[in-house]
C-alpha cells in the first residue's frame, strides 16, 4: 500500500522504545566517575547527562532514565496508523535518549507532511503533549493532537470553592485581568519558569487583596498572583485539551491508542529492538528502519493472507468474574 494510499481521516501514534547497551561495562564506568572526590554529587552531574560520555565505545550514547528503568543508549520512536488496510509503521526517529518525547513532534510533523501523510488526529503518549505543541499542530498543520495533559496543580484546584482560572475574565488585547471581585489586575508581564520556558505573570494590587472578602478564596498569599501560558493560543489549547480529556468520548478516542502496544510487542519480541546492534546513531537509525520494515511486510503477508488480528488477552480472573456477573444477573 502506498503512502498516497491513506486518507486524510487516519489516526497515527508514536511509542518510544528504548535500545540497550552492556550494563555491567557502563555501570562500572559510571561507578568510577562519580567516586572521584573532584567531581560532583550524581545529581549535579545528571543535568549535564546531554554532554557526559558514558561508553567507552559509543561516544554518542547517553544515559537515561524513565519510571525505574535506566538504559544507556538512545530512543527510538514509531509512528503507526489505525485504518482498515494493515496498520503499517509511517515513521522511524531515532534520537538522543536525554532528548524529550515532545521534542520531536514538529520535525515528525514536517516529515509526514512531506510524504503525504499528515493524519486529522494524531495520538500520542503524555510525553508528546504539551501547551505549546496543541497550538502550533492545529495552527500549522491542522491536527487534532490527542493525549493527556498535565492537571492544573496549583493551589487553586486542591480544595473546591477555591477561585481556580476559569473565575477570572482574561482580557488578552487589553492585558487585563478581571477577579470574581470585579477588581482589575495591576502588573502583566513574562518571566521564564524552572525549564527556562516563557511564563505569563499576572498581579493583583496587594491593598485591595488585603482588604477583599474573597481573599480566602482566592489566595494564598497577600496579592494574588497568576501564572499562566505566555500566549492566548497555548492558553485556551491546555484548558480545552483538560476539559476534553476528563469526558467519556476521549476516553473512548484515545482507547485507540492501546493498538500501538502490538508494535511495541512485536519490535521488542520479533525484531530485537531493545538491543542496539550497531554503534552510533546513524546506524541505529539504520537498524530501525529495518525493524519497521520488516514489520511491515510481515503485517502486509497477514493482511493478504486474511489472517484475524489478535485480540487483546484476558486473564483467568477477568475471564472468571465476567462469568459470575452473569450468574448474578440471571
Amino acid at each position: 500500500m502506498s503512502g498516497r494510499g491513506i486518507k486524510k481521516h487516519n489516526v497515527t501514534f508514536d511509542v518510544v522504545q528504548f535500545l540497550y547497551y552492556n550494563k555491567n561495562v557502563n555501570v562500572t564506568l559510571r561507578q568510577n566517575i562519580f567516586h572521584s572526590p573532584h567531581l560532583k554529587p550524581l545529581e549535579t552531574l545528571r543535568k549535564r547527562g546531554k554532554l557526559m560520555i558514558q561508553s567507552p565505545y559509543d561516544m554518542e550514547a547517553r544515559y537515561s532514565k524513565k519510571k525505574q528503568t535506566g538504559w544507556v543508549g538512545y530512543k527510538v520512536h514509531f509512528t503507526g496508523c489505525d485504518a482498515d488496510q494493515p496498520h503499517f509503521v509511517l515513521e522511524v526517529t531515532t534520537t538522543a535518549s536525554t532528548l524529550p518525547d515532545g521534542e520531536v513532534m514538529e520535525d515528525l510533523h514536517e516529515r509526514l507532511a512531506d510524504n503525504r501523510l499528515l493524519p486529522s488526529q494524531h495520538l500520542v503518549d503524555k510525553g508528546y503533549v504539551d501547551a505549546e505543541l496543541l497550538a502550533t499542530s492545529q495552527h500549522r498543520h491542522q491536527i487534532d493532537l490527542v493525549g493527556p495533559v498535565l492537571p492544573d496543580t496549583s493551589w487553586a484546584s486542591k480544595e473546591a470553592g477555591r477561585f481556580d482560572h476559569s473565575h477570572f475574565h482574561i482580557d488578552w488585547k487589553a492585558k487585563q485581568v478581571l477577579c470574581p471581585a470585579g477588581q482589575t489586575s495591576r502588573d502583566w508581564g513574562h518571566i521564564p519558569d524552572r525549564h527556562g520556558k516563557p511564563r505569563l505573570r499576572i498581579r493583583f494590587p496587594l491593598p485591595l487583596c488585603r482588604v477583599c472578602t474573597l481573599h480566602e478564596k482566592c489566595s494564598s498569599t497577600a496579592a494574588k498572583v497568576l501564572i499562566l501560558r505566555p500566549d492566548e493560543a497555548t492558553y485556551v489549547a491546555l484548558q480545552q485539551a483538560r476539559k476534553r480529556q476528563e469526558t467519556a468520548e476521549f476516553r473512548a478516542l484515545y482507547a485507540a491508542r492501546a493498538g500501538i502496544e502490538g508494535t511495541v510487542a512485536q519490535s521488542v519480541r520479533t525484531c530485537e529492538i531493545r538491543r542496539s546492534r550497531y554503534i552510533g546513531m546513524k546506524k541505529l537509525n539504520l537498524q530501525a528502519f529495518l525493524t519497521a520494515t520488516s514489520i511491515n511486510m510481515l503485517r502486509a503477508c497477514h493482511w493478504i493472507a486474511e489472517a484475524k488480528l489478535a485480540t487483546t488477552p484476558t486473564s483467568r480472573f477477568a475471564e472468571l468474574l465476567a462469568s459470575v456477573k452473569q450468574v448474578a444477573v440471571a
